[in-house]
């Protein structure tokens, strides 16, 4: 059926995609919201992918993707062939509002869905290590991805991770195309604090580790933020974080005590706090992995 263009559409449905879908056997509906559907489906030339069909933003419709943003991660994806990001095979921005993205399926579970299935310190240190060694892929680029996140990182079943979402990675060597927004772009939750400030300026490669010591001291509290007022008091996340107020008492434990010097070091407050470069972090990783081997 087809849309009034004047209509503000909110979502995609199986309709407003019948047209493409028909271009394929048995789609299986995986994901849908934020006027974006997803589906696994076969591709003749290259066999199981994930087909994502969006609205961009239009002056008709003004709440959909920004395709600068979605067109800066393809470029960017397209740019690299590693296990930790999905490949990319086509894109296409149609006339109609629409775009269409076919893409590597990866048969996993969001990070934020599965954090139990890293229990031991060990187990933590091997996700935390590949998440490194597939972050230092772009900054060997000279790309900051900005929104690493348990949302953004994908646990295949053998337990490695896949990082997705470089829809606001910034190239260190180019000016930027993101709007200013209020706190800049990232997802407040898992920012830095040069990123809450929007102190464009000290973004770099570090901040990324910001996001990443975030993450590793949460998958040591067993799923609890590391920055929750439940536990360090205060009025939120994004304000424990620029007051520096996180959970490091974890470290009291005998157990996790060898991990506090990496996690300390990548929740530095300030960049020039956090690792120089990714050989220094990489080697602190491995001292932390050889304690508990």
């Amino acid at each position: 059926m087809p849309r009034a263009k004047t209509k503000k559409v909110l979502e995609l449905d199986e309709v407003e995609c019948s047209d493409i879908l028909d271009c394929y056997i048995n789609p299986e509906l995986i994901y849908t919201g934020g006027q974006r559907v997803v589906y696994k489906t076969n591709h003749p030339e290259y066999g199981v992918v994930a087909l994502k069909i969006g609205q961009y933003r239009s002056s008709e419709n003004p709440d959909g993707w920004d395709i600068e943003r979605i067109e800066r991660e393809i470029d960017i994806l397209r740019g690299i062939d590693s296990q930790y990001y999905p490949k990319n095979f086509s894109f296409e921005k149609r006339t109609d509002g629409r775009y269409i993205i076919i893409e590597e399926f990866i048969d996993s579970t969001p990070l934020s869905r599965c954090m139990a299935l890293f229990q031991t310190p060990l187990e933590i240190l091997e996700l935390i290590k590949n998440l490194a060694v597939g972050l230092n892929i772009v900054w060997e680029m000279d790309i900051v991805h900005r929104d690493l996140k348990p949302d953004n990182i994908l646990i295949k079943q053998n337990r490695k991770p896949t990082i997705i979402d470089l829809g606001i990675a910034r190239s260190l060597n180019s000016a930027s195309i993101t709007e200013t927004l209020l706190g800049g772009p990232c997802s407040r939750l898992y920012a830095a604090p040069e990123q809450l400030k929007y102190d464009k300026k000290s973004i770099d490669k570090r901040t990324d580790q910001y996001n990443l010591g975030i993450i590793l001291v949460q998958l040591l509290l067993k799923g609890t933020h590391p920055f929750d007022p439940k536990i360090v008091g205060g009025i939120s996340i994004p304000q424990n974080i620029v007051d520096n107020k996180w959970y490091a008492q974890v470290f009291d434990s005998v157990d996790l005590s060898p991990i506090r010097p990496l996690a300390s070091q990548l929740l530095g407050f300030q960049p020039y706090h956090r690792f120089r470069t990714y050989q220094m972090l990489i080697k602190k990783i491995d001292c932390c992995m050889e304690e508990y081997q």
